[in-house]
């Protein structure tokens, strides 16, 4: 007698629904791809995040999770990642993106640096150009770059609008011990070729409502905010952004000139853990920010959300008590790589 079959249906967030069965001991993901969905995924391991949804309905087993990639209070409200839940029963899953992000290819090309510039303390701006087709993503999403001369890959939002042909543009925060970090400080050079696979995530521009766009970005989390707002910038009814943008230290904030540059459709509001003698704005942390942001209509604001884990997580809670709802919040948490 075999083992029992249970019946999972994926609910997606364009309304478009997807059915298989899976038994107890396969994932979510693998059932879903030996049917031939493949669900958004990246590391398989249960530590990024990206294959995240919610259990509507039934049981499972969470797996070996990592609690950056899925905190407590998200268990407690029924997500789960797909690469690691197992079904012990049948289930009902909501992804937080549509079924059609999943026809976009994932794909494998070749890039040469064409740019490398320090834009702020230990952050580094690279620029790539690639005479091959260049990948299709959507604003908000990421590539995995693989270090020259090793086999180790490390994942970087794109900076850069969708639209421009055979460019690409990240910006990457310098760690003291870092394998990409040692590499763009130490070897990089403008014409070392560069191999990338993507795009990935779950986390991208979605068609602006009536309302406003909030985006809270930490650190390097600011560049998939530029690569929205130059997207949102080919619209001919733009919606007004605000952007809060924080950092440790003045020295490594970045993009001011590029965001003020926008004209009055984006404010811009920027503060520091820590200031220094020329430093003449606030201190605190980001989130602190949105206790003087204005939302005229709280239930009609898109927020954006990218950066480290217990800034998403302070945000998303005060996002909530500002009355902004859940299924209008996205984000993206930028996890340590580890090395």
């Amino acid at each position: 007698m075999g083992l029992p079959k249970y019946r999972i249906t994926c609910v997606f967030e364009d309304g478009a629904t997807r059915r298989f069965e899976a038994t107890a001991i396969d994932t979510v993901y693998t059932a879903a791809l030996r049917s031939g969905l493949m669900l958004e995924t990246d590391c398989r391991e249960g530590a990024c995040g990206v294959c995240m949804a919610h259990c509507n309905e039934g049981e499972g087993d969470i797996g070996d999770i990592s609690d950056e990639a899925l905190s407590p209070e998200q268990e407690e409200e029924g997500y789960v990642l797909t690469c690691q839940f197992r079904p012990q029963s049948d289930l009902v899953l909501a992804f937080g993106y549509p079924l059609s992000l999943l026809n976009k290819e994932v794909t494998t090309l070749q890039a040469k640096v064409e740019a490398l510039e320090p834009v702020a303390d230990a952050v580094m701006r690279l620029q790539l150009s690639t005479a091959e087709e260049p990948p299709a993503f959507l604003p908000g999403q990421y590539m995995n770059i693989t270090i020259p001369g090793t086999a180790q890959a490390r994942s970087y939002s794109f900076a850069n609008p969708s639209a421009e042909p055979g460019k690409m543009e990240f910006f990457i925060r310098l760690l003291e011990q870092g394998a990409m970090s040692d590499y763009l400080r130490d070897r990089a050079a403008v014409g070392d070729e560069i191999q990338l696979q993507g795009p990935y995530g779950q986390f991208f521009l979605r068609k602006p409502r009536a309302g406003q766009v909030l985006m809270i970005a930490g650190g390097t989390g600011l560049a998939p905010m530029l690569s929205m707002l130059e997207e949102l910038a080919q619209l001919d009814e733009r919606p007004q952004v605000t952007v809060l943008y924080g950092a440790n230290q003045p020295g490594e904030l970045f993009g001011r000139e590029r965001i003020e540059a926008y004209g009055d459709w984006v404010r811009l509001h920027r503060i520091v853990v820590t200031g220094d003698q020329h430093w003449d704005g606030p201190t605190g942390f980001v989130t602190d920010l949105l206790s003087e942001t204005t939302l005229p209509d709280a239930a009609a604001t898109d927020a954006y959300l990218c950066g480290p884990p217990p800034m998403i997580e302070a945000a998303e809670q005060a996002l909530a008590e500002r009355g902004v709802p859940a299924d209008r919040v996205f984000a993206e948490k930028f996890l340590p790589s580890g090395s």
